[in-house]
């Protein structure tokens, strides 16, 4: 399934040792230390000094990404987890006291204001706040976090139930919830839910855990609460925590009407008295999309898909499929979700997902695809810092490559009906995520602003920021059920704060599709240039160059619902 490390070996750093051991602490040390002694006083040596630097941050979070990967190949597998941890204990963490040291050194040289500005103004910045938030006494707190994170794949992904006489994972559980039977629906709904709520006192100790040490964490660079830190750690250079709050209303206003009047509509075509949370997904038409069987003929057609937009897309993921770098299929003992893992030095990427025979599997895979296009647009930026895209960016280019490739999708879909309905169904959840986006957003606001909270505050909390975005759905009896739906959301636990750039992203890839329909080539053209930026500009000039603005205003999201409004009735038409 993988690579193997000896071909890994094969393809050193040009700034790093042939022989360079990077999974000993003893090597990376002394390399460190290199760095930090080494002579800034001129132009040429600080830059060298930066490029060293770089090659070694990549090394390391490559080997932090294989790591990562096999943890969540292989979930169940305590001593996969225990690599992963060792390795960012005791040699990824105790690296930043010397990075700090470094970007200091960097900072502070004589000869740095005489660089390039338009090359190393936003590095300037970088660095200028990673030095500020940077404190040695939450290094053990960063490693104790990060073990507690982890944890949450490993409970998850030992969750199993029998359904039908079938063991099922609450990813397969899910695809019943598309079932025309509505007994059927609402029993898989009840059995998935009830995995979670068994877990609920493990699940709600490792959140309350996780909220402590962010907590201190934050406390120890003399900020009052969490979310302000983790925004100023974040690189949230373009935005306030206010103007997300503003974001939240601006949904709430302007998209909600939208979600209320496709649940009275989906009701009334159920002939239902009351919409229930497992008749949201069931498809109204009676057809269920079957868009493969085998994992080859997913990723055959998927290529197929790719080359339409983009041949050399198709080459890529191509190449990624001849390496062992997919890993597609939802099996026991893998961890729940999807990601692309980027492995620099094969100027690459690794695709996870979780794959259950339905429509939203082609979509997850172009999404990831996305993201690793992205990776592959990158692969000549030699500043690491300018390859850790921000997550508004990151999500940008996922997003889109989901709206790019539904002409395509009649690779999947002979039927022309069948197309329709898939492209109906992308086109409604490009607004209908937007309240689940808000509701995640906003927990984790209230969850950190209130950090002594209790268990049944917390339950209280998240019921009511549902209810803001919640419209049509009857919950009656279902209210032990609904309190503990955020549980099933691994942001939350692993990567705190990192969700509302979906919804910001999704804003975005509607805008460049709405450019994609009135000049095809303009907007692919504008959308790889994009990708070839990586982050070497601010999120706004990124946006700017995908030909939109970074815009989620009131006024801008309800153009954005009348675009999809008018391109849905296309598709009727």
């Amino acid at each position: 399934m993988f690579i193997t490390d000896e071909k890994l070996k094969q393809m050193p750093y040009e700034n790093l040792p042939v022989d360079f051991d990077v999974s000993s602490w003893e090597q990376v040390q002394a390399f460190l230390e290199e760095l930090v002694q080494h002579d800034v006083s001129t132009i040429d040596n600080l830059e060298t000094m930066l490029l060293k630097y770089s090659d070694l941050l990549k090394c390391m979070a490559d080997e932090l990404s294989w790591r990562y990967i096999k943890m969540t190949v292989n979930a169940d597998d305590e001593t996969k987890e225990q690599a992963y941890n060792d390795y960012f204990a005791n040699i990824y963490a105790p690296a930043e006291a010397y990075q700090f040291k470094i970007k200091k050194r960097f900072y502070e040289s004589p000869v740095r204001t005489e660089l390039e500005s338009r090359k190393y103004s936003l590095l300037n910045q970088i660095f200028s706040n990673d030095i500020k938030l940077f404190r040695e006494e939450n290094i053990p707190l960063m490693i104790q976090e990060s073990e507690l994170a982890n944890k949450y794949a490993g409970i998850v992904s030992k969750m199993s139930a029998i359904f039908e006489g079938e063991e099922k994972t609450p990813a397969q559980l899910s695809v019943y919830l598309k079932d025309p039977d509505r007994n059927k629906r609402e029993n898989a709904w009840r059995l998935r839910m009830n995995m979670f709520a068994e877990k609920q006192e493990e699940l709600n100790k490792l959140y309350s855990d996780l909220i402590a040490l962010r907590h201190q964490i934050a406390v120890n660079v003399d900020f009052s609460n969490y979310r302000d830190f983790k925004h100023q750690e974040m690189g949230r250079f373009s935005y306030t925590p206010e103007e997300l709050f503003a974001f939240h209303k601006s949904v709430e206003k302007v998209v909600m009407p939208f979600i209320a009047e496709q649940n009275k509509k989906r009701k009334e075509a159920l002939k239902l008295d009351t919409l229930r949370p497992w008749d949201t997904a069931v498809d109204l038409d009676g057809r269920i999309l079957k868009p493969f069987e085998t994992t080859e003929e997913f990723i055959n057609k998927s290529l197929k898909v790719l080359y339409q937009v983009n041949p050399e897309y198709a080459m890529q993921l191509e190449k990624m499929k001849n390496t062992g770098l997919l890993d597609l299929e939802n099996r026991k003992g893998k961890a729940p979700g999807g990601y692309n893992s980027s492995i620099n030095n094969l100027a690459s990427s690794f695709i996870f997902m979780n794959y259950v025979k339905i429509h939203n599997d082609i979509v997850t895979l172009l999404h990831e695809s996305g993201h690793a296009m992205h990776s592959a647009a990158m692969a000549n930026i030699k500043i690491a810092q300018y390859l850790e895209t921000p997550s508004e960016v990151a999500e940008l280019a996922s997003m889109t490559m989901e709206l790019l490739t539904m002409d395509y999708w009649d690779e999947f879909y002979s039927n022309p009906e069948d197309l329709k309905k898939a492209k109906r169904d992308q086109l409604e959840g490009t607004l209908s995520f937007l309240p689940w986006c808000m509701t995640v957003d906003a927990l984790q606001h209230w969850v950190y602003l209130h950090p002594e909270h209790s268990v049944k505050e917390r339950y209280d909390a998240f019921v009511d920021i549902n209810k803001r975005f919640s419209a049509g759905v009857d919950w009656t009896g279902l209210e032990n059920y609904r309190k503990i739906l955020w549980t099933q959301q691994l942001h939350i636990f692993e990567v705190p704060f990192y969700y509302i750039e979906y919804g910001m992203a999704q804003l975005g890839a509607l805008s460049i599709y709405m450019n994609y329909r009135q000049d095809k080539q303009k907007a692919l053209q504008q959308y790889q240039d994009f990708l070839n930026l990586g982050y070497t500009k601010s999120v706004k000039d990124i946006y700017k160059t995908a030909g939109i603005s970074f815009d989620f205003s009131e006024d801008r999201i309800y153009t954005l619902v009348n675009f999809v409004r008018e391109e849905l009735e296309k598709l009727e038409d």
